[in-house]
């Protein structure tokens, strides 16, 4: 299960609120994050409860997976068109190469609910509704909806069998350009650059590596055709950054890969909700977006387009050669 993008770097749990009066009644508050994607091949969603305790720390209680997780839920996401639903198995991530960051919460175990791609069969233009309820009486904790974001389609550079060689240098503008329907609200653009190294002297030293390079972050969906287009010579200096300067070696680079992350409308006002209060003029307390009826969290959508294998022009490879800032990256 990757996390972008896009998207990716703030969709963060809550673990507990500093809005809870300290002298009510006890309740368990469901926390829920759960992005479907088109793209994955298993769905993953993460339910766990908010907690207090005037006895305890909130950073002794973040360490006992009993206080993270309910004893016994039912995770569903039902389609809402012809409401069939579809069961989510629970799973401890860790035991599946789902490792948990290390951090203030317990690591195992790493509880999650999935499904697998071809069971629950995504389709665009339909909504989902996630229930999660107890097992036993089948009280409902929480529910919330989303519609799947659509396919994006990238129409510059020209994608395909026969793509044309991409030119990228220093005086031009790069241009990325793509279409998506409504459900697309923003976006994040890559390119992946992957190139191979070697010591000349020794063909066993042939490795290779890639780079990814992001273009843009958060992009505000266009009612037309959405573009990025930095300046050329910011790829020389993104190459310049990003890979040591060794005269051991030799590089040649194979191919640029473009990668574009859709999010929907309930990921954009998530992101939008918390960056709205950020800065020297900001308030007090930031609100927590959440779409769940009950609780925190999301329950979203995303999608992931990737176009792969472009190569560079004779023109840009001579250019990756001569500029000042690449040359003594021995690309040849």
């Amino acid at each position: 299960m990757k996390y972008s993008l896009l998207i990716l770097s703030v969709l963060l749990l809550f673990a507990c609120s500093n809005e809870f009066e300290l002298n009510a009644p006890a309740k368990e508050i469901p926390i829920v994050y759960g992005l479907l994607s088109r793209a994955d091949a298993v769905h993953y969603i993460r339910v766990e409860k908010a907690f207090i305790d005037e006895q305890t720390s909130a950073l002794d209680l973040a360490q006992r997976p009993e206080a993270l997780y309910f004893d016994e839920v039912i995770v569903e996401v039902v389609r809402e068109r012809d409401g069939a639903a579809f069961l989510l198995t629970e799973v401890d991530g860790s035991q599946v190469g789902l490792e948990r960051a290390t951090g203030i919460f317990a690591t195992t175990p790493n509880i999650l609910y999935q499904i697998a791609a071809d069971e629950l069969n995504l389709q665009e233009e339909e909504t989902y509704r996630l229930n999660v309820r107890r097992t036993g009486d089948g009280e409902l904790l929480t529910t919330a909806t989303t519609p799947i974001v659509g396919d994006v389609r990238l129409n510059r550079p020209i994608p395909g069998n026969q793509k044309p060689p991409l030119r990228i240098l220093e005086d031009d503008e790069i241009t990325i350009l793509w279409a998506a329907d409504e459900t697309a609200k923003l976006f994040d653009v890559s390119m992946v650059i992957n190139y191979e190294e070697f010591d000349p002297t020794d063909v066993n030293t042939l490795v290779t590596k890639s780079v990814e390079w992001k273009l843009a972050q958060s992009v505000e969906g266009e009612d037309g055709p959405n573009r990025v287009e930095p300046e050329g010579i910011e790829f020389y200096r993104f190459l310049n950054a990003n890979i040591a300067v060794d005269p051991n070696l030799q590089r040649v680079l194979k191919s640029i890969d473009i990668r574009i992350d859709a999010g929907g409308e309930e990921l954009f006002n998530y992101i939008n909700v918390g960056q709205a209060n950020t800065g020297i003029t900001s308030a007090q307390v930031i609100p927590n977006y959440t779409n769940l009826s009950s609780g925190l969290g999301i329950f979203a959508s995303r999608n992931t387009f990737l176009e792969t294998g472009f190569v560079l022009d004779s023109q840009t490879k001579t250019a990756l050669q001569n500029n000042d800032l690449t040359k003594d990256l021995n690309f040849r």
